[in-house]
């Protein structure tokens, strides 16, 4: 088992974030295939939100996460170290949990949070390249 510490005090996680993003990292280990469903379940929440309020969403920053999310994903593998799943499965988790630092579908700044968290992820992977654009 890994040393959880390091993980909950991930660089580049915002301090808001911080008690929902220790709570993620301490969850058990979810099979990929579940994540997948959870992620684009989300996207289809998220699609149907944007049309009744198209200001309260940044659809762009959304479909950047999205992706970013469903890259994370495909990386992992059974082989996978357990903190590389524990992270992973964190940033997604964090991002399809609507009720999060800012809520996601309430402000068009509601995925800001969710993007630092997904960008430290990667950071910390050395994906850089997946990296969402923040406002």
């Amino acid at each position: 088992m890994s040393d959880l510490s390091s993980l909950e005090s991930l660089e580049g996680i915002p301090e808001a974030a911080m008690p929902l993003w220790k709570q993620l990292v301490n969850e058990p280990i979810r099979p990929v295939h579940a994540l997948f469903k959870e992620l684009r379940d989300y996207q289809q929440t998220i699609s149907q939100r944007s049309q009744w309020r198209n200001a309260d969403v940044d659809r762009d920053l959304a479909n950047g996460l999205m992706d970013a999310s469903l890259q994370m994903l495909s990386i992992l593998k059974d082989d996978t170290a357990e903190d590389e799943r524990r992270l992973v499965q964190a940033a997604v988790r964090y991002f399809i949990i609507e009720d999060d630092a800012d809520s996601d579908l309430d402000s068009i700044l509601g995925l800001d949070d969710d993007a630092q968290v997904v960008n430290a992820v990667l950071k910390h992977l050395g994906r850089e390249s997946w990296m969402v654009e923040e406002m």
